[in-house]
């Protein structure tokens, strides 16, 4: 079976997954295996636990069987395509491995400027992975999109890993950037949202994580850079998890709150609302680099 990196460790799967890099030896880092293989349901809910194993019910879809971060088993309902499995795979019950494994996933994405990783969230809509893929155009590298996984390293820093090596665009988004979506392969058989592929760095290191920066849109609220600190950093972490209803079923409340406290306190926090439209979106996001810039959030030597 083919391995593939992602975030820490490698996923060594019976299922292809073009959407990763395979790589050779493992090199040190853990394995988790996805199989094939019958689970059985446990229950009404979507996803129901049993000490570190936790089984996740997509009808039409399939049934996964996470076990304590190390492997995924999955029974794949008939008539389901490749494309839809991987769409949940690679979302939902990834989201449940890092959970297990000790990590915080945050729906987000994460790009490097100057040496450092900001991470974007918002609601759906928001523009996430629009501004992945200007930043990628622009040179800078896009460590994920959708996920953004962090942990802590040794000196308990937040830094986020590197997750899926593509961003996901509305038909509309990805013409803007030049792509005939004649050759973007859909996320999903029934959705007009496309996946494009980044450069990536199968041995790309986590990032130290500065900044985590809450999208919205200017209108009734006053548009530019509002930092958070406090209560109101935690909330808006913990408001923006991902899938933050697993939080709860897999039995992760403290360890969550811990997650979202640590983050709150080592990085700046905040919320960049910004006025709408292809014809500013340059404008402002280089007028957004600049001042985290000049709030010395990205340190020195920081990139327009």
């Amino acid at each position: 079976m083919p391995d593939y990196a992602c975030v820490d460790f490698l996923l060594r799967s019976e299922i292809p997954l073009p959407e990763l890099i395979e790589v050779g030896a493992a090199a040190g880092r853990d394995v988790v295996d996805i199989r094939r293989g019958a689970v059985a349901a446990t229950g009404e809910g979507p996803v129901e636990r049993d000490g570190d194993t936790a089984v996740l019910s997509l009808p039409g879809v399939a049934r996964f069987r996470v076990e304590g971060g190390r492997s995924i088993t999955v029974d794949i309902d008939a008539g389901c395509s490749e494309r839809n499995l991987r769409l949940f795979l690679l979302g939902s019950a990834l989201g449940i491995l890092v959970h297990q494994r000790g990590l915080f996933p945050l729906h987000a994405n994460a790009v490097v400027i100057g040496g450092v990783a900001v991470a974007f969230t918002g609601h759906s809509g928001a523009g996430k992975s629009t501004l992945a893929a200007w930043f990628s155009a622009a040179g800078h590298t896009v460590l994920t999109d959708d996920v953004c996984i962090i942990g802590l390293d040794s000196a308990g820093r937040p830094i986020v890993y590197p997750g899926l090596p593509r961003v996901k665009l509305w038909a509309d988004a990805a013409e803007l950037h030049g792509h005939d979506i004649a050759g973007l392969e859909r996320i999903h058989d029934d959705m007009d949202k496309y996946q494009l592929g980044l450069p990536s760095d199968p041995d790309q290191a986590p990032v130290p994580l500065a900044a985590v920066i809450r999208l919205g849109r200017e209108g009734a609220q006053q548009g530019g850079l509002h930092r958070l600190r406090g209560r109101a950093a935690v909330q808006l972490l913990m408001s923006e998890t991902y899938r933050p209803q697993l939080v709860s079923v897999l039995g992760r409340q403290e360890a969550h709150f811990g997650h979202c406290v640590s983050v709150a306190a080592r990085v700046a926090v905040l919320e960049w609302t910004r006025q709408w439209g292809h014809e500013v979106f340059e404008a402002e996001v280089e007028r957004l680099i600049r001042h985290l810039g000049e709030a010395q959030i990205l340190g020195v030597g920081h990139e327009l």
